[in-house]
């Protein structure tokens, strides 16, 4: 076909290239491998052309370069006198985002891939004029009509050399030149497996090929030779696709379509360039290793503990998961009175509808906790019992050595201590009563009252403050520098403990984490979520089901204790899984804040895909959020539909049926679910399932919900993996992967690499009482002679243009959220509009302690009608009863009744979700509660999450709306308490340079207190 010929193959030393020459070889050219950086790869392939009888030769130059090319083809001419094929076939690029591609990235990608073949062209039309037949054949990719991912300043080139290719056909037509461009998609070689998330890309596009499999290198040497042959001589000006079918859409256009049977083949991932060689390319993703290796480090798990209704241990709750149980109860009577807090009618004000719930109500505790009076003494909060509790099971067996760090992340919420709310509420009745409670007895019959009312309060002992159930739970057990911190995202709270235990042992920050949640049901809860009209209103929760009309909320706490590989098995510990990868999203801008969010979700999903490398088929076991109501189990399986979609069967399932919703604990207890799955090869049945809505798809899905207990035995050459959701109210998701361990093969995994780029500030913004904009702000002090140091009994409310939200929403909110977004109004409009411009990576870090004001106001409300019955029974029930009418007009003048705005309105996770919200932010957002001390603390998570890329913009906030005389008497040690917020910007010294951002300080030089002073 091309015998005799002189073919120059720019590019030639690379896989695609290789393939090229070999190809015109066999069919005795003489073929010229041109290349510049892969020079000792060129001359290798030249002397195997001619070991195997062909005719080969390299020649250095580089395409981009117009004297190196007059050079080359000089010699060409001296040596040859005549061309007859030239290949424009070298390449370059850059895998990045739109947000991080330079200006650099573009020029490098435009001269090799646009300038070169035009150079190229231009400089060898002489000799190639003078020969008969003479053509060129551009290369290029499925990017220049196609947009993957991470691919613009590819894909963007090549399109530009498809429009190049009709040029110069129409300008050397007149030369008798032929010029077309070969193109096969998407080929798996090695600078394919270097693009972000190449697993799940590849699988993807195989599943939407028709013929079942992608290109190889050879595939697209073939189009090239077709093209350069007699036979293509009426072919001019023309791109050939061979890309097996996968630009018909045909599986997007026919989503009930059964695809074909695969044909064999390795299957193949990504756009790839035809020889190029990417330099600089760079990649979150790691190709997962193919036996063990010595450098295979991931984060493991190395011990556990549990409770959770009805189970004390992980034991205990597999064999809850294949036996089952009714757990819901009535409210135990020990707890709250749940008459004083129930109506039949959703209606009716400051009540629940829902008498049932899931209470631990016989934990066995630890045996280390024998003799300890936080074991059966009622003032201490259950939740510092039931962590306690999982920390000591959690380090069974754990092997410590003296000297290690350790890094504690709870997920907490202050909503989730009735201790605590109890305590509040009756600090705030007594200060509200006043004078008013000064006639002779009437004080002590409302003590007397406020103790039968609120039984788990006790004026004898501080109130436990979340960073002190924290450090409560690990006194005496960990040494007492173990930093620890509490997270607050509300149900994905613990995943998001156990991404950030990740981060602590991969800097090195710590040599053991310890990663969980607790959470404990209280009555005000209960009716705020009542009011959105999700809690089951038949008393069940019925996940993923047809019959599921709502959750059921229940205590729970859950901890892991995490190590890397190579330290868990030099302690010799037991290792229950590999933590693989996870992802973290905010939902941004959607409908209300409390309506679930497939795209959200899905994100999440797709970022710990990516960043693990695990791929999609691979994952056996989703273990969903599935909290039982329907639009929110819809929206998320729709979501995993999307994420998962494939030919392997993957099961979903949800423990929320059994043991209830057990809030900010609800993540880590779905990773023991899923461990102790790895660990029996099975994957329970669905409890109290009777079949999936027809919403769901099923039947034309890969996912199923199992109504007996699957089979999942170890696989011949792979890690099982199972996939663990958690999203939290307001928008922000987490997601897992959970694989077992493998001494024999080593699993896929990936967390990303830190970056080393200095932390800068670069923007800051305040709001307080009585000041009007931040530069008012910066020039006064919050302790100012006659400053004001709250907003007053109602927060002045902006107008609805500005703040676009209904009166009635705004009303409900809670005032830390609306002064954010304030804060966030009056950053600097530069700083803006690069966090809208990197949208998917700006997330929110807020610092609040506590309750918000608007959550004790709410939970007042709801103890009047107990404290009006109670109090009949006082010795002077007169007088208290006109007390308790004034305390009636305090508490309902200060706060209306709940609606379904209430519950986001006064939740401490949903501070940060708001400014995500409301703004269009997708990165992440989290809620840091240490006290005094939280602020620092949100620092250190926001420097986590930039160092190690998931965000490229953090807003840091510190903020405080309570100064209740509550709140106020919890900090009276400490001074006056203030209202107020203040907003930081922080970025990469790399980000700031790129946005042109001022740089205000670095961080890695200043204290909290110096950038914040």
């Amino acid at each position: 076909m091309t015998g005799g010929r002189v073919v120059l193959v720019t590019g030639g030393a690379g896989s695609v290239g290789r393939e090229i020459v070999r190809g015109f070889a066999a069919t005795g050219a003489t073929v010229l491998i041109n290349c510049f950086h892969s020079w000792p790869a060129a001359k290798d392939l030249a002397a195997e052309v001619v070991a195997a009888g062909g005719r080969a030769k390299p020649l250095r130059a580089s395409v981009a370069r117009p004297a190196q090319l007059e050079q080359m083809f000089d010699q060409v001419r001296d040596e040859y006198g005549r061309l007859d094929v030239l290949v424009n076939n070298a390449a370059t690029g850059t895998f990045a985002t739109i947000d991080d591609i330079t200006d650099e990235h573009l020029d490098r990608a435009f001269d090799i891939n646009v300038k070169g073949p035009l150079w190229c062209s231009r400089t060898a039309r002489r000799l190639l004029a003078a020969t008969p037949g003479a053509c060129i054949v551009n290369v290029s990719s499925m990017g220049a009509t196609h947009a993957p991912a991470n691919y613009l300043s590819v894909g963007v080139s090549k399109a530009a050399l498809e429009s190049l290719t009709r040029y110069l056909a129409a300008e050397f037509a007149a030369d008798d030149i032929r010029v077309n461009t070969a193109s096969a998609g998407l080929i798996e070689n090695d600078v394919g497996r270097r693009f972000p998330g190449f697993p799940s890309l590849r699988d993807n596009l195989v599943d939407a090929t028709p013929m079942r499999r992608l290109a190889t290198p050879e595939d697209l040497a073939g189009v090239v030779l077709l093209l350069a042959s007699p036979e293509a001589g009426w072919i001019t000006g023309q791109t050939v696709l061979a890309d097996g079918g996968l630009s018909l859409h045909h599986r997007a256009l026919s989503p009930d379509a059964a695809p074909p049977a695969p044909a064999p083949s390795t299957a193949v991932t990504l756009p790839e360039e035809a020889g190029v060689t990417l330099p600089e390319a760079t990649s979150d993703a790691t190709p997962a290793p193919t036996g063990p290796d010595a450098t295979y480090d991931p984060v493991v798990v190395v011990g556990m503990g549990l409770a959770v209704p009805g189970a004390s241990d992980p034991d205990g709750f597999w064999s809850l998961l294949n036996e089952g149980a009714e757990l819901f109860v009535e409210v135990p009577p020990e707890r709250w009175w749940m008459d004083g807090f129930h109506h039949p009618d959703p209606t009716a004000p400051d009540k629940t509808y829902q008498r049932r719930s899931g209470f631990i109500t016989d934990l066995r505790a630890h045996p280390a906790m024998a003799g300890e009076s936080i074991v059966d003494d009622d003032t201490t909060d259950f939740t510092i019992r039931w962590l306690r509790h999982c920390v000591h099971q959690a380090l069974d067996g754990v092997t410590r050595r003296p000297g290690d760090r350790y890094g504690v992340w709870v997920g907490y919420t202050p909503d989730g201590s009735q201790h605590l709310f109890e305590a509040l509420a009756s600090q705030e009745f007594l200060a509200m009563a006043g004078t008013a409670a000064d006639e002779p007895g009437v004080r002590d019959d409302l003590r007397t009252l406020l103790d039968r009312v609120l039984p788990h309060q006790s004026p004898d002992r501080p109130v436990a403050l979340p960073h002190q159930v924290g450090r409560a739970a690990v006194a005496g057990i960990l040494p007492d520098d173990a930093r620890v911190t509490m997270v607050d995202t509300a149900c994905s709270s613990s995943l998001y403990s156990i991404d950030l235990g990740i981060r602590d042992l991969l800097t090195g920050d710590a040599d053991i984490a310890l990663c969980g949640g607790s959470f404990a049901l209280m009555p005000s809860g209960s009716v705020l979520f009542a009011k959105l009209g999700g809690l089951s209103k038949t008393g069940a929760v019925r996940a993923l089901d047809r019959a599921a009309d709502g959750v059921l909320f229940s205590d729970g706490a859950g901890v892991v204790t995490l190590k890397r590989l190579s330290r868990a098995l030099a302690d010799g510990d037991e290792i229950h899984g590999i933590l693989a990868g996870s992802g973290l999203s905010a939902d941004g801008k959607g409908k209300a804040i409390y309506a679930p969010s497939s795209s959200g979700q899905e994100l999440a999903v797709n970022r710990a895909l990516t960043r693990s490398t695990v791929r999609p088929g691979d994952v056996g076991m989703v273990i969903a959020h599935a909290t039982g109501t329907p639009a929110g189990d819809e929206a998320e399986f729709l979501s995993l539909r999307a994420a998962y979609a494939g030919d392997a069967p993957i099961q979903v399932t949800s423990n929320k049926s059994l043991i209830g919703h057990t809030g900010w604990a609800a993540g880590v207890v779905s990773v023991i679910h899923a461990l102790l799955a790895l660990r029996h090869g099975v994957i329970p049945a669905q409890y109290r399932f009777t079949g999936t809505p027809e919403s769901f798809g099923v039947d034309t899905s890969n996912l199923a919900v199992p109504s007996e207990p699957v089979a999942w035995p170890p696989l011949p050459d792979r890690c099982r993996t199972a996939a663990v959701s958690a999203f939290g109210f307001g928008g922000t998701n987490a997601h897992l992967l959970v694989s077992e361990y493998r001494p024999d093969v080593n699993g896929a995994y990936g967390y990303g690499e830190p970056h080393t780029d200095p932390l800068v500030l670069v923007g800051w913004s305040g709001h307080l009482p009585g000041v009007d904009d931040t530069e008012a702000v910066a020039d006064c002090s919050v302790g100012r002679a006659g400053a004001p140091h709250t907003f007053g009994p109602v927060y002045p409310h902006p107008p609805f243009p500005k703040l676009q939200m209904p009166p009635p929403a705004a009303r409900a909110t809670d005032r830390t959220q609306l002064m954010l977004v304030e804060c966030m109004q009056r950053l600097d409009g530069q700083v803006r509009q690069a966090c809208e411009r990197r949208r998917e990576r700006t997330g929110v870090v807020v610092a609040h302690a506590g309750p918000t004001r608007n959550a004790v106001l709410l939970a007042l409300r709801c103890y009047l009608d107990e404290l009006d019955r109670v109090g009949t029974e006082a010795r002077d029930p007169e007088a208290l009863a006109r007390l308790l009418k004034q305390l009636r007009q305090d508490v309902t003048g200060r706060i209306a009744a709940p609606t379904e705005d209430s519950f986001p309105g006064e939740m401490p996770n949903v501070i940060a979700a708001r400014l995500c919200n409301y703004f269009d932010l997708r990165g992440l957002n989290i809620t840091v509660d240490g006290g005094g001390a939280s602020l620092a603390d949100a620092f250190e998570v926001a420097a986590h999450y930039l160092r190690f890329g998931d965000l490229d913009l953090a807003l840091v906030a510190g903020v405080n709306g309570n100064t209740l005389a509550s709140w106020r008497a919890v900090f009276a040690s400490e001074g006056e308490l203030a209202e107020g917020a203040f907003l930081f910007a922080l970025t990469r010294r790399s980000v700031a340079e790129a946005e042109g951002l001022p740089i205000l300080a670095e961080l890695d030089q200043l204290s909290v207190a110096e950038v914040t002073r």
